[in-house]
């Protein structure tokens, strides 16, 4: 991408050394640098950026971009090298990403929710492709640090790009919108996640709501109509459509995309009827379908052809860790639901596993950032009478300790309670249980690494020559 010297200085942003106009792709971590790449050396948690400049260099980047006390004492270390010399690293990223957006031609769709964004995401990017070239943010880009790397690493002719927008405080959606100036806004649902940070579910909705607040009377507001809660954070704006596959609400007066599930398959797929058209899904998941609608709502405002919409959207794949399905034998299969976990997204998640044939497995590990409701919710859990159909239940950390408590209480025969670090034992236990015709779901929440339990029996499966 080009830019100009202006952009930097607007951005307070000073060149030290030779530069072009050209912004190669930008990093924060040297393990992901490409040849000839910026280094941005950012400040906060375990460790400071500026420690890694030197190897940056060493690995081929052309430019760091570091804060302007650490270039006063040594960047003449580093004469012939090329700085970017900002006063914090960090606002100096988030401004010149704004001033880069302000810039591209694309128009920008901004996606917020308390579970699916990123799977949505994927829909909205495959519908949005019909109509010209349409990017997303890669992986988990959807903080105050990854939305700005997004706009800064796109190549500059994307028609349409898709940014994710997560929070776990109020007002951080607010900076998003400020440094992405989104077009669209959708919000796909409000749940009880992060309920720490938002002191509560009231917390969640006005947090997402920032999103639609942001928008501009011909910004467009895209509102799930089967989350009474999003319908609440959209009344007030001009220019809104809706999507539903329910029933249609009695106070919306915008337009509205309906579709319903016709079937699902024994994985919980689902086909959608919408506009007397199909939609066939490769996503194991009714919520799946919500995002489906988003994507098809959004393509077709957009100006796209239905028929090539909907070819699109049926051709998106579950990702690693979102509802990835893994064979490990003929007749022996994961729901990969690793990445990450609320409370609603488990439960989601339970209705796919209890539709299969045979014998079925729940791994659960903790739920992070509930703070004074993790108790509560985790007991929830327990209790849902889901878990009735489930044959054996694997509760892993020590808030899943309160679910097993719940299932227990209700009498479930089938289950076992581990600490988050008996990772062996939690395998051995998998390895017992396991026989022809199992069907296995791993989710839980970020930190409790639950994919290396999905590695590992893969692993064992190859060992046995099934995989």
């Amino acid at each position: 991408m080009r830019i100009s010297k202006k952009i930097l200085q607007r951005s307070g942003i000073e060149v030290k050394g030779k530069w072009n106009e050209d912004l190669p792709p930008v990093t924060i971590d040297t393990r992901m640098l490409s040849q000839g790449g910026v280094f941005w050396a950012l400040t906060g948690g375990k460790s400071d950026g500026h420690d890694f400049v030197e190897e940056a260099f060493d690995k081929g980047a052309a430019i760091a971009a570091v804060s302007k006390d650490w270039a006063d004492a040594w960047a003449h270390s580093f004469e012939s090298n090329t700085f970017f010399v900002m006063e914090d690293t960090l606002l100096g990223l988030q401004e010149l990403a704004s001033e880069v957006r302000d810039t591209l031609g694309a128009k920008v769709v901004a996606v917020t929710g308390s579970m699916g964004k990123t799977t949505t995401r994927e829909q909205i990017v495959a519908g949005l492709s019909t109509l010209g070239k349409a990017a997303g943010s890669p992986g988990n880009y959807n903080n105050h640090i990854g939305v700005p790397l997004t706009i800064l690493n796109t190549d500059g002719d994307e028609k349409h790009l898709v940014i994710e927008m997560g929070a776990n405080h109020e007002e951080e959606i607010s900076l998003l919108c400020e440094i992405a100036k989104p077009d669209t806004g959708i919000i796909i649902n409000i749940a009880e996640a992060h309920l720490d940070g938002f002191q509560g579910i009231d917390g969640v909705q006005r947090a997402k709501g920032e999103l639609f607040d942001y928008l501009s009377e011909e910004g467009l507001a895209v509102v799930n109509l089967d989350d009474e809660r999003v319908i609440q954070t959209a009344l007030d704006n001009n220019y809104k459509v809706g999507f539903t596959l329910g029933e249609l609400p009695e106070n919306w007066y915008g337009s509205i995309y309906s579709g319903q599930i016709v079937d699902v398959d024994d994985w919980c797929r689902p086909t959608l009827a919408v506009e007397g058209m199909v939609i066939k899904m490769r996503l194991p998941g009714r919520h799946y379908a919500s995002g489906a609608m988003a994507a098809y709502a959004i393509a077709i405002e957009a100006g796209g052809e239905p028929d090539a919409v909907i070819k699109a959207i049926e051709a998106v794949e579950p990702m690693e860790g979102r509802g990835k399905i893994v064979e490990l034998s003929e007749d022996v299969e994961i729901l990969d639901e690793s990445y990450n976990a609320n409370i609603s997204s488990i439960i989601n998640a339970l209705e796919s596993l209890v539709r299969r044939p045979g014998k079925k497995i729940a791994v659960l590990g903790d739920v992070e950032e509930l703070g004074e409701y993790s108790e509560e919710e985790h007991r929830r859990l327990g209790s849902i009478f889901l878990l009735e159909e489930i044959d054996r239940i694997f509760f892993v950390g020590q808030r899943m300790a309160f679910a097993a408590e719940e299932a227990e209480l209700s009498g479930h025969p089938g289950i076992e309670q581990l600490n988050a670090d008996e990772f062996e034992r939690l395998i051995q236990s998998l390895h017992e249980v396991i026989e022809p015709g199992t069907s296995i779901l791993i989710k839980g929440s970020r930190t409790m690494k639950l994919e290396q339990v999905v590695a590992q029996l893969k692993q064992s499966y190859v060992n046995k020559g099934h995989v």
